[in-house]
């Protein structure tokens, strides 16, 4: 999770706990901010599951990521 927390703040993403009422989260854009909103309520393997998958979907080529955090996201997008 510390590893994908620091990406989203590589790429400036804000990442936001919230109580859902059993919606799950994702990515999304507040403002021109883009965000990752996250039920309070999801496991550790559940955040980051979503974390990930939203990640996943945002421009990587120009961030350092260490190669397993890169596989790992970059195995997301198929």
């Amino acid at each position: 999770m510390q590893e994908l927390e620091a990406v989203a703040s590589q790429l400036s993403v804000e990442i936001r706990h919230e109580d859902l009422d059993g919606g799950r989260g994702g990515l999304f854009r507040l403002r021109g901010q883009t965000c990752i909103l996250l039920d309070r309520e999801l496991s550790l393997r559940e955040r980051v599951e979503l974390m990930a998958s939203a990640l996943a979907r945002l421009p990587l080529d120009d961030v350092f990521l260490r190669p397993a955090v890169r596989e790992y996201l970059e195995g997301r997008t198929t």
